[in-house]
């Protein structure tokens, strides 16, 4: 699996990548990255479908969107239907993700007060007994992008858990992920010119989750696409907490 690097130069904190696919630097229209009337999605035959029609399908909530390449800038999925029973459900032989370089499951995470792009301010003492579900991204980071609809889904079934939050730190400025969000929803709090904290936790790899028990310690870390399956590893680790 290819990985997308995010190198820091201490004195300027200036930022590159050194993975030849992937790139901070926004280079096309922003409306371009996400999810659009230009992606190509088909069923597992190859047989494509028009832009609304698939719009239409994962608006149902019984479908998701498969890269053909999650380790490349794809702009091609796979609509593939969910299985009712096993949506969300891990086998026992299920392989976990591979943990990140720079946090450790077990140790505790340190909090600091953000304030997301809606304008709301979330304080460390405010998540002090929550169940934070973090995750470290950038724009130009495919499959950053390429999760965000499972990610999505968790939101959407811890809505009416108070007790669980979902935090996303972005790299990007914020009138960027502003105008991202208008294409490709992000339902996390999404945080905005973060590379302090990128610096301070030493991420240099995207996409990044964790999940952060009431106690302030991290219980679930990954780095990387992972398949896929990273969002199906934050559900049972938010439900072993719970």
């Amino acid at each position: 699996m290819k990985s997308y690097y995010l190198l820091f130069a201490i004195a300027m904190l200036a930022l590159s990548i050194s993975n030849a696919h992937g790139q901070i630097e926004i280079t096309r229209p922003i409306e371009q990255y996400g999810f659009n009337q230009k992606t190509v999605v088909t069923n597992a035959k190859g047989e494509k479908y028009t832009y609304v029609k698939w719009r239409e399908l994962m608006a149902t909530g019984n479908y998701m969107l498969k890269p053909v390449q999650h380790d490349s800038d794809s702009s091609a999925f796979i609509l593939t239907k969910r299985d009712a029973v096993a949506d969300g459900i891990l086998s026992a032989n299920a392989n976990k993700p591979p943990e990140t370089r720079f946090f450790k499951t077990g140790n505790a995470f340190s909090f600091f007060n953000m304030r997301d792009v809606n304008g709301n301010v979330i304080t460390a003492a405010d998540l002090k007994g929550k169940i934070v579900v973090l995750n470290f991204w950038f724009i130009a980071c495919p499959p950053c992008r390429y999760e965000m609809p499972e990610l999505n889904r968790l939101v959407d079934a811890y809505q009416n858990s108070k007790d669980v939050v979902f935090i996303a730190i972005s790299l990007d400025k914020a009138e960027q992920v502003e105008q991202f969000l208008k294409v490709s929803p992000f339902k996390y709090h999404v945080i905005s010119d973060s590379m302090p904290l990128f610096s301070y936790y030493g991420v240099d790899e995207c996409p990044v989750s964790l999940v952060v028990d009431r106690e302030g310690v991290i219980q679930f870390n990954s780095q990387g696409y992972g398949d896929g399956m990273v969002p199906n590893w934050i559900r049972k680790t938010i439900s072993d907490i719970k």
